[in-house]
């Protein structure tokens, strides 16, 4: 009952969003974005689940676990307004995200195959303190997947301890994409990606990946018709729901 309560809680926090069509998502003419839609009413069931699970009490409960990802009271608490979603409610909801594709995949839904990294990807890639591949040399291994099998590799970026933001390995399309709900520059970062591309190439098949003029960086801005935040605290709510509309 408190995972159903954690999720009614993050739909609570929600501000309006956009729908895709399952043909939008790797649409090369179409970033992400265009469709407003109101998300639907809680029922009081749900408000009653938000209410219960935000009260204040014990910072170190653990509510609930999802793939042995423990979400604490304290966790939870940055689902309210004005505050900043941690590592844990964004990996949580990645696991929801990987469960939602997985089943998806399995049914034969025509959805993009996808492959979504935790949060702890990139810091561990580039900033443990400098690029090294090794610190996660092991992580598609461990989790049974072929990245060159996917359509799109999703990339939680959290900037610096303070900003959320999404890179996107897109495969299909041979495009590195970078969203960044306050429209920044990536900052180096596709050419993170773009890098780390070419050793886990090299290191899983034994030869070199050839990322020639046919693969492009993209960094989608104002103009593009993405999503902007207006406040200084909503970005890991936007890069959560772009995730959640990529998969």
């Amino acid at each position: 009952a408190l995972r159903e309560a954690a999720e009614a809680a993050a739909a609570a926090a929600e501000q309006e969003f956009f729908e895709p069509d399952a043909d939008d998502v790797l649409d090369e003419n179409f970033p992400p974005g265009r469709r407003r839609f109101e998300p639907r009413q809680l029922t009081e069931a749900e408000e009653a689940a938000v209410s219960e699970i935000l009260q204040p009490g014990n910072p170190a409960e653990k509510l609930f676990e999802i793939n042995n990802t423990p979400i604490t009271r304290k966790d939870i608490a940055t689902l309210k307004p004005l505050e900043w979603l941690n590592d844990e409610v964004i990996n949580c909801f990645v696991e929801l995200l990987r469960q939602h594709a997985s089943e998806a995949e399995q049914a034969g839904e025509p959805l993009p195959k996808v492959h979504i990294f935790s949060s702890l990807f990139y810091t561990k890639l580039a900033e443990s303190p400098e690029y090294t591949y090794g610190n996660v040399r092991r992580w598609t291994k461990r989790a049974k997947v072929d990245l060159f099998s996917r359509d799109l590799v999703i990339v939680p970026i959290n900037q610096g301890n303070s900003h959320w933001t999404l890179g996107l390995i897109n495969l299909r399309q041979k495009r590195f994409e970078f969203i960044d709900s306050m429209h920044g520059s990536d900052g180096g970062r596709l050419a993170v990606l773009r890098r780390y591309l070419k050793d886990e190439h090299q290191d899983k098949k034994g030869a070199p990946l050839d990322l020639g003029e046919d693969w492009v960086d993209i960094s989608y801005t104002a103009a593009d018709g993405t999503p902007r935040q207006t406040n200084g605290f909503d970005c890991g709510m936007f890069m959560s729901r772009t995730a959640e509309y990529l998969v």
